[in-house]
């Protein structure tokens, strides 16, 4: 269920550029120098998280799931957001039927703005991952396939559960979502966590038919170590 009346966050260009993102009760809107973009969240069907990584070393990314965000380290990295000081630099676009918004490090506070999306849109769009699971045995997330007894990358074999050495974050900047096999060096299939919809969904439908996951289990520590937990 979204959350009704919160106080609208307004957030401003940290460059020389024009334009505001307003997140409140209706939804996320854009301002630019010559056109307003607007999405409500009962309109929101997909979300695309664009994760950079500065300075940080090549391994596997563990992060903490959005729906459980820490206020506290919201807070106390807020701040370093408003300077500026990020270690990641993230992105979100929201999709509709006809709608997009999208914005990135940019603003002041942006990784603020998606710990509030996320905590609004996460929970519906998964429960509806869910039911299309249900309801087919199987559900899709951009090139990403899972089932009970296999995962399948685009048009690609399926790989058997068993022989799936782990679905997981990775720290490749932009951070990408990638399957390993068993007794592989290279990925069965990756992407950029850009191309994947709904990426918390996925992670979590994941875990919950018990393939290897790693990273969902912090996820939201990408937004609580760059600029907002």
């Amino acid at each position: 269920m979204y959350h009704p009346d919160i106080t609208p966050l307004v957030f401003r260009r940290a460059d020389i550029g024009f334009g505001r993102v307003i997140v409140d009760d209706h939804g996320v809107t854009r301002e630019r120098l010559t056109r307003t973009d607007t999405i409500a969240w009962r309109d929101i069907r997909d979300y695309r998280l664009t994760i950079e990584m500065r300075g940080a070393k090549p391994e596997v990314l563990y992060l903490v799931n959005f729906l459980f965000i820490n206020v506290a380290l919201i807070a106390r990295d807020a701040v370093r957001g408003f300077r500026g000081d990020h270690r990641f630099r993230l992105g979100i676009e929201l999709l509709g039927a006809h709608q997009r918004v999208a914005f990135n490090w940019r603003f002041r506070g942006v990784a603020m703005a998606i710990a509030e999306i996320c905590r609004r849109i996460c929970g519906p769009l998964a429960d509806q991952a869910r039911a299309r699971f249900a309801a087919e045995q199987r559900v899709r997330f951009g090139s990403l396939t899972l089932a009970r007894d296999a995962v399948q990358w685009g048009e690609r074999p399926p790989l058997p559960r068993d022989a799936v050495e782990s679905i997981e974050l990775f720290n490749s900047s932009p951070v990408s979502l990638r399957v390993m096999a068993r007794d592989k060096i290279w990925p069965y299939g990756r992407a950029r966590t850009a191309e994947i919809p709904n990426i918390a969904a996925a992670l979590d439908i994941a875990r919950a038919l018990a393939y290897p996951v790693r990273g969902d289990e912090l996820f939201a520590g990408v937004l609580g170590d760059s600029a907002a937990g």
